[in-house]
Protein backbone atom coordinates (compact mmCIF):
# COMPACT_ATOMS: atom_id res chain seq x y z
CA UNK A 1 0.00 0.00 0.00
CA UNK A 2 1.26 3.50 -0.68
CA UNK A 3 3.16 5.52 1.88
CA UNK A 4 4.04 9.16 2.06
CA UNK A 5 6.93 10.01 -0.26
CA UNK A 6 10.34 11.15 0.98
CA UNK A 7 11.39 14.35 -0.70
CA UNK A 8 14.70 16.18 -0.69
CA UNK A 9 15.20 19.58 0.99
CA UNK A 10 15.67 21.27 -2.39
CA UNK A 11 12.12 20.39 -3.36
CA UNK A 12 10.75 21.85 -0.14
CA UNK A 13 12.41 25.17 -0.83
CA UNK A 14 10.39 25.38 -4.03
CA UNK A 15 7.20 24.30 -2.25
CA UNK A 16 7.57 26.92 0.44
CA UNK A 17 8.16 29.72 -2.01
CA UNK A 18 5.23 28.65 -4.14
CA UNK A 19 2.93 28.18 -1.17
CA UNK A 20 3.43 31.70 0.08
CA UNK A 21 2.38 32.86 -3.36
CA UNK A 22 -0.70 30.61 -3.15
CA UNK A 23 0.16 27.88 -5.64
CA UNK A 24 1.53 24.81 -3.82
CA UNK A 25 0.32 21.50 -5.25
CA UNK A 26 -1.57 19.40 -2.65
CA UNK A 27 -0.38 15.95 -1.63
CA UNK A 28 -2.52 12.91 -2.31
CA UNK A 29 -0.55 10.11 -0.70
CA UNK A 30 -2.22 7.00 0.69
CA UNK A 31 -3.84 6.34 4.01
CA UNK A 32 -2.25 3.13 5.31
CA UNK A 33 1.13 2.67 6.98
CA UNK A 34 3.42 0.31 5.08
CA UNK A 35 3.56 -3.17 6.55
CA UNK A 36 7.37 -3.15 6.56
CA UNK A 37 7.55 -0.12 8.85
CA UNK A 38 6.31 -1.92 11.97
CA UNK A 39 8.18 -4.25 14.25
CA UNK A 40 6.91 -7.35 15.98
CA UNK A 41 7.61 -8.49 19.51
CA UNK A 42 9.38 -11.64 20.63
CA UNK A 43 7.72 -14.94 19.82
CA UNK A 44 5.82 -16.39 22.78
CA UNK A 45 7.20 -19.46 24.51
CA UNK A 46 5.63 -22.82 23.76
CA UNK A 47 3.92 -22.90 27.16
CA UNK A 48 2.52 -19.37 27.05
CA UNK A 49 -0.94 -18.66 25.63
CA UNK A 50 -0.76 -17.23 22.14
CA UNK A 51 -2.85 -14.71 20.26
CA UNK A 52 -3.13 -14.48 16.51
CA UNK A 53 -3.12 -11.11 14.74
CA UNK A 54 -5.75 -10.63 12.10
CA UNK A 55 -4.15 -11.46 8.73
CA UNK A 56 -3.02 -8.74 6.38
CA UNK A 57 -5.20 -7.91 3.42
CA UNK A 58 -3.48 -9.29 0.33
CA UNK A 59 -5.06 -6.83 -2.11
CA UNK A 60 -6.19 -3.25 -1.89
CA UNK A 61 -9.91 -3.43 -1.08
CA UNK A 62 -12.56 -1.67 -3.13
CA UNK A 63 -14.36 0.88 -1.01
CA UNK A 64 -17.97 1.66 -1.79
CA UNK A 65 -20.61 4.21 -0.87
CA UNK A 66 -23.38 2.63 1.20
CA UNK A 67 -26.50 3.76 3.03
CA UNK A 68 -24.26 4.30 6.07
CA UNK A 69 -21.70 6.56 4.39
CA UNK A 70 -21.91 10.07 2.98
CA UNK A 71 -22.49 10.45 -0.75
CA UNK A 72 -19.97 11.95 -3.20
CA UNK A 73 -20.35 15.72 -3.35
CA UNK A 74 -21.36 16.00 0.33
CA UNK A 75 -20.68 19.44 1.83
CA UNK A 76 -20.20 19.94 5.57
CA UNK A 77 -19.09 22.66 7.93
CA UNK A 78 -15.85 22.44 9.89
CA UNK A 79 -16.59 20.37 12.99
CA UNK A 80 -19.30 18.21 11.39
CA UNK A 81 -18.74 14.46 11.07
CA UNK A 82 -18.77 12.51 7.80
CA UNK A 83 -19.07 8.72 7.81
CA UNK A 84 -16.71 7.36 5.14
CA UNK A 85 -15.51 3.90 4.05
CA UNK A 86 -11.96 3.23 5.18
CA UNK A 87 -9.43 0.42 5.31
CA UNK A 88 -6.32 -0.69 7.16
CA UNK A 89 -3.77 -3.43 6.50
CA UNK A 90 -6.21 -5.83 8.13
CA UNK A 91 -9.76 -5.02 7.06
CA UNK A 92 -12.15 -2.47 5.65
CA UNK A 93 -14.92 -0.72 7.51
CA UNK A 94 -16.20 2.79 8.17
CA UNK A 95 -14.99 5.72 10.24
CA UNK A 96 -16.42 9.03 11.30
CA UNK A 97 -14.16 11.88 10.17
CA UNK A 98 -14.38 15.37 11.68
CA UNK A 99 -12.03 18.18 10.67
CA UNK A 100 -11.29 21.65 12.02
CA UNK A 101 -8.64 24.30 11.28
CA UNK A 102 -6.78 26.56 13.69
CA UNK A 103 -4.63 29.49 12.59
CA UNK A 104 -1.79 30.76 14.80
CA UNK A 105 1.18 33.04 14.23
CA UNK A 106 4.25 30.89 13.63
CA UNK A 107 6.65 31.27 16.60
CA UNK A 108 10.29 31.73 15.63
CA UNK A 109 11.29 28.97 18.08
CA UNK A 110 9.06 26.47 16.29
CA UNK A 111 10.30 27.57 12.87
CA UNK A 112 13.88 27.09 14.06
CA UNK A 113 13.05 23.52 15.08
CA UNK A 114 11.72 22.47 11.67
CA UNK A 115 13.96 20.29 9.44
CA UNK A 116 14.45 23.05 6.83
CA UNK A 117 17.31 25.02 5.38
CA UNK A 118 17.91 28.48 6.84
CA UNK A 119 16.66 30.22 3.69
CA UNK A 120 13.39 28.26 3.88
CA UNK A 121 12.97 29.08 7.56
CA UNK A 122 13.42 32.76 6.71
CA UNK A 123 10.44 32.57 4.35
CA UNK A 124 8.22 31.40 7.22
CA UNK A 125 9.09 34.26 9.59
CA UNK A 126 6.02 36.38 10.26
CA UNK A 127 3.70 33.86 8.60
CA UNK A 128 0.98 31.71 10.16
CA UNK A 129 0.74 28.02 10.96
CA UNK A 130 -2.54 26.38 10.03
CA UNK A 131 -3.31 23.31 12.14
CA UNK A 132 -5.62 20.89 10.33
CA UNK A 133 -7.04 18.71 13.09
CA UNK A 134 -8.64 15.38 12.20
CA UNK A 135 -10.73 13.25 14.54
CA UNK A 136 -11.37 9.68 13.42
CA UNK A 137 -13.98 7.56 15.21
CA UNK A 138 -14.14 3.81 14.68
CA UNK A 139 -17.81 3.34 13.82
CA UNK A 140 -18.13 -0.43 13.42
CA UNK A 141 -15.26 -2.01 15.36
CA UNK A 142 -13.14 -2.83 12.28
CA UNK A 143 -9.45 -3.43 13.02
CA UNK A 144 -8.00 -0.13 11.81
CA UNK A 145 -4.75 -0.41 13.75
CA UNK A 146 -2.00 1.96 12.58
CA UNK A 147 -3.94 3.58 9.76
CA UNK A 148 -2.70 6.97 8.65
CA UNK A 149 -4.96 9.96 9.11
CA UNK A 150 -6.18 11.09 5.68
CA UNK A 151 -4.23 13.77 3.83
CA UNK A 152 -6.92 16.24 2.85
CA UNK A 153 -6.81 18.71 -0.03
CA UNK A 154 -6.69 22.15 1.59
CA UNK A 155 -7.62 25.37 -0.17
CA UNK A 156 -7.32 28.92 1.07
CA UNK A 157 -9.65 31.88 0.90
CA UNK A 158 -8.02 33.03 -2.36
CA UNK A 159 -8.49 29.60 -3.96
CA UNK A 160 -4.83 28.64 -3.67
CA UNK A 161 -3.11 25.96 -1.59
CA UNK A 162 -1.31 26.45 1.72
CA UNK A 163 2.25 25.27 2.18
CA UNK A 164 3.02 21.96 3.84
CA UNK A 165 6.00 19.81 4.84
CA UNK A 166 5.87 16.43 3.14
CA UNK A 167 8.12 13.46 3.77
CA UNK A 168 10.19 15.36 6.33
CA UNK A 169 11.49 14.18 9.68
CA UNK A 170 10.22 15.58 12.97
CA UNK A 171 7.87 18.46 12.17
CA UNK A 172 6.31 18.90 15.60
CA UNK A 173 5.43 22.45 16.54
CA UNK A 174 3.70 23.83 19.61
CA UNK A 175 0.06 22.74 19.49
CA UNK A 176 0.44 20.33 16.55
CA UNK A 177 2.39 17.11 17.03
CA UNK A 178 3.30 15.03 14.01
CA UNK A 179 1.52 11.86 15.17
CA UNK A 180 -0.65 10.79 12.28
CA UNK A 181 -0.62 6.99 12.68
CA UNK A 182 -3.43 5.48 14.73
CA UNK A 183 -2.48 3.33 17.73
CA UNK A 184 -2.56 -0.46 17.57
CA UNK A 185 -5.75 -0.55 19.63
CA UNK A 186 -7.73 1.52 17.15
CA UNK A 187 -9.94 -1.50 16.59
CA UNK A 188 -12.79 -1.13 19.06
CA UNK A 189 -16.16 0.32 18.18
CA UNK A 190 -16.25 3.92 19.36
CA UNK A 191 -12.45 4.25 19.61
CA UNK A 192 -11.17 7.74 18.77
CA UNK A 193 -7.91 8.77 17.13
CA UNK A 194 -6.94 12.43 16.75
CA UNK A 195 -4.24 13.78 14.45
CA UNK A 196 -2.87 17.15 13.38
CA UNK A 197 -1.25 18.17 10.09
CA UNK A 198 0.84 21.31 9.74
CA UNK A 199 0.28 23.82 6.94
CA UNK A 200 1.42 27.42 6.65
CA UNK A 201 0.68 30.66 4.85
CA UNK A 202 -0.42 34.22 5.52
CA UNK A 203 -3.07 35.21 8.05
CA UNK A 204 -5.09 37.10 5.43
CA UNK A 205 -5.45 33.95 3.29
CA UNK A 206 -6.43 31.15 5.70
CA UNK A 207 -7.61 27.64 4.88
CA UNK A 208 -11.33 27.78 4.17
CA UNK A 209 -12.01 24.29 2.77
CA UNK A 210 -10.74 20.74 3.13
CA UNK A 211 -11.64 17.92 0.75
CA UNK A 212 -11.48 14.14 1.14
CA UNK A 213 -10.90 12.66 -2.32
CA UNK A 214 -9.84 9.05 -1.69
CA UNK A 215 -11.90 6.25 -3.29
CA UNK A 216 -14.84 5.97 -3.64
CA UNK A 217 -14.71 9.78 -3.75
CA UNK A 218 -12.81 11.83 -6.33
CA UNK A 219 -11.01 15.16 -6.71
CA UNK A 220 -13.83 16.84 -8.62
CA UNK A 221 -15.91 19.07 -6.36
CA UNK A 222 -19.04 17.15 -7.28
CA UNK A 223 -17.45 13.86 -6.17
CA UNK A 224 -15.41 14.91 -3.10
CA UNK A 225 -16.46 15.18 0.55
CA UNK A 226 -15.78 18.81 1.43
CA UNK A 227 -15.71 20.72 4.70
CA UNK A 228 -15.94 24.52 4.63
CA UNK A 229 -15.55 27.18 7.29
CA UNK A 230 -19.16 28.31 6.84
Amino acid sequence: MPTRPRVRHAVFAVMIGAALAGCTTPDTSGQVKAAGSTTSGEAPSSTAPTSTEMPYLTTTPTLEVTDQTVKPGTKLKFGEQAIIPFYSRYAKGVVGLTVTVESVKAPDADIDGLPLKDEDKAKLRGKNFFFVREKLTNIDGTNLAEVTAPILTAKTKSGGWPGSLLGMGDSDVTGCEDQNFAPKDFSAKGAVFEACRLHFGVASDPITSLAYTTQPYESADSRAVTWRNK
